[in-house]
């Protein structure tokens, strides 16, 4: 069998075999599907991923390893139709050419993947480097078909990148031996492994492997890039889901914290508008009502009206005067607001000619102490001073406050004790008792006394800290 070609390239005839019909059609169907039919459905796998990981780049330009891979993929395609393209729809010969010459580009697109996704230092340099590199050897390789010499040495020059890409992942693996550089390096070993018998096989002299590897190798590497790829997104992925879930609980406790914040807020407001409430009746009191009661006061006494009438008068300018007292933010502290009230009495007291000793002494504060209850305690105390001067025929009385825990139970213990005739603690209370006994259990408070005929009479007011721990008397 005499085979010529006078296309002026060179032309490799595939091992000729003699026998019978079956034994031919057997030894056909595999070669041809090992040589034709395979390297098709890697082409189209190939193919189809490059389109995917080219879109993807393309949507996001900035990971630059999507565009890597395509270009690989797409590159091996192209080298591929070799294997079965039967005509094309321009000259033959460029066809060829450039068929050849991708393969170079494979390998280029290998080690610029391999670059980029390991973001080895200087990449851009080192790229640029194997593409001059990739260039000078398709030069040689025309240089040498115009020579009419056998271009097969100017794929030599490409394992020395072939083997630049065995070590930037064999490196990779030393540092981070995770699977999926092992995979990489596995992959572009066989790949490179492969490209030995093919290039034997070109030169008709070996009769071993009787199809080019390089396609099958090719499709190791390119899903092996791509798993490395699809791990790291996965990777990204889960990171980007901690970091969503730390972000959603960062937003959640800031939302609780500014909704404490905007409570907080709430209840400033709330209490600079009561604040601002409680000044403008104090000075509509005080302008009011006080003015009217010094005016009628200032009047019955330049008209020398009876001294019931004055000291009636007295008497409620003084109320009036407590219960103003009683709206002034005092911040729960009883002696402070004894300290009040002993300021507004000391004239009263002073006219009575009772000695009066005030032992008021240091004391926690009340939180629950409001306007209202700052008024109930005045006016318990004052009730109690009211009663000694009215009934008692006392010649000393003692106001004593002190922190006291009672059954376990801090709070603060105010106490009103005085030398006068006593009274029998046996018998009717009387209205003042009972008022007083009234505005302690309207402050969740208890009260108690202790009195004998001819021994004085001793009034207790104990406050707790927190409302609820009180027991009755």
């Amino acid at each position: 069998m005499r085979v010529e070609a006078d296309n002026g390239r060179s032309t490799t005839v595939g091992r000729m075999l003699v026998g019978s019909d079956q034994q031919l059609r057997e030894e056909y169907r595999l070669r041809w599907f090992l040589n034709v039919a395979g390297p098709e459905l890697i082409s189209g796998v190939i193919a189809v991923l490059s389109l995917g990981a080219l879109l993807f780049w393309i949507s996001r330009p900035t990971e630059r390893v999507f565009g890597w891979l395509a270009l690989v993929g797409l590159f091996w395609c192209f080298w591929n139709l070799q294997y079965f393209a039967d005509s094309v729809p321009f000259d033959d010969g460029v066809f060829w050419t450039l068929n050849a010459d991708s393969m170079f580009a494979v390998f280029w697109a290998a080690f610029g993947f391999a670059a980029t996704f390991l973001d080895v230092p200087h990449r851009r340099r080192i790229i640029l480097a194997s593409a001059a590199v990739c260039a000078g050897a398709i030069a040689i390789r025309h240089g040498l078909i115009a020579t009419g010499n056998n271009p097969a040495p100017s794929y030599l020059i490409m394992w020395p990148l072939a083997f630049a890409t065995l070590y930037l992942l064999g490196g990779a693996i030393r540092r981070s031996p995770s699977i999926e550089n092992v995979a990489m390096f596995s992959a572009m070993t066989v790949s490179t492994a492969f490209g030995f018998p093919d290039l034997i096989l070109l030169s008709t002299t070996w009769r071993g492997v009787t199809f080019q590897l390089q396609p099958y190798g090719g499709l190791l590497v390119f899903l092996a890039f791509g798993f490395a790829i699809g791990k790291r997104v996965l990777v990204a992925l889960a990171a980007v889901e901690d970091v969503n879930e730390t972000l959603e609980l960062r937003v959640r406790d800031a939302t609780e914290k500014l909704g404490q914040s905007e409570a907080a807020r709430r209840r400033l407001e709330g209490g600079n508008a009561v604040d601002l409430e409680r000044e403008r009746m104090m000075r509509e009191i005080h302008d009011g009502i006080g003015s009217s009661l010094i005016t009628a006061l200032a009047v019955a006494q330049r008209e020398r009206q009876s001294p019931n009438t004055i000291a009636t008068l007295q008497r409620s300018i003084s109320d009036l005067r407590i219960g103003v007292d009683s709206l002034e933010p005092i911040n729960g502290d009883v002696v402070m607001l004894l300290a009040s009230l002993r300021h507004r009495m000391d004239r009263e007291l002073g006219d009575a000619g009772l000695v009066f000793v005030w032992k008021t002494m240091l004391a926690p504060p009340l939180p629950w102490l409001d306007a209202v209850g700052a008024l109930h305690i005045l006016r318990i105390l004052q009730e109690g001073i009211g009663n000694v001067l009215k009934h008692a025929g006392a010649s000393k009385v003692e106001v004593d406050c002190v922190g006291a825990a009672r059954n376990g139970v801090d709070g603060v213990l105010v106490t009103i004790a005085d030398d006068g005739c006593g009274f029998d603690g046996s018998g009717r209370q009387g209205r003042g008792l009972a008022n007083i006994a009234a505005r302690a259990e309207a402050l969740n408070a208890n009260f108690s006394y202790e009195s004998a005929l001819g021994s004085g009479t001793k009034l207790l007011l104990w406050l707790p800290l927190v409302i609820g721990t009180v027991e009755t008397a």
